[in-house]
């Protein structure tokens, strides 16, 4: 997962009038750790950091944050967004050839 937009993250953090070392203690991360963040030098970063990060910004993740190609989301992620998971392709093709949907 990365950061969409650094400056973005900071702002958010701003309004909710956290230092980067308070924000840091609340995900139990270092200060460094959310400077390089707010700054761009961190590249990468954890979907567990990613959303203890957006549920203390009070923000969805993916405001702040997007999957890379190859990530999946995980379940605890969409539950946080809402985000309905995709219907397994065989129980929904196996239920319109059945006419049971």
């Amino acid at each position: 997962m990365k950061v969409k937009d650094p400056a973005m993250l900071r702002r958010w953090r701003r309004q909710e009038n956290l230092s980067q070392k308070q924000l840091a203690f609340l995900v139990n991360r270092s200060q460094t750790t959310i400077h390089l963040l707010e700054t761009g030098g961190m590249a990468r970063l954890s979907e567990e950091l990613a959303i203890a990060l957006a549920v203390r910004l009070k923000q969805p993740w993916d405001e702040l944050f997007e999957l890379e190609e190859n990530e999946k989301l995980s379940r605890r992620a969409r539950r946080r967004n809402r985000i309905a998971p995709a219907p397994d392709d065989d129980a929904v093709t196996s239920g319109w050839a059945d006419g049971a949907v």
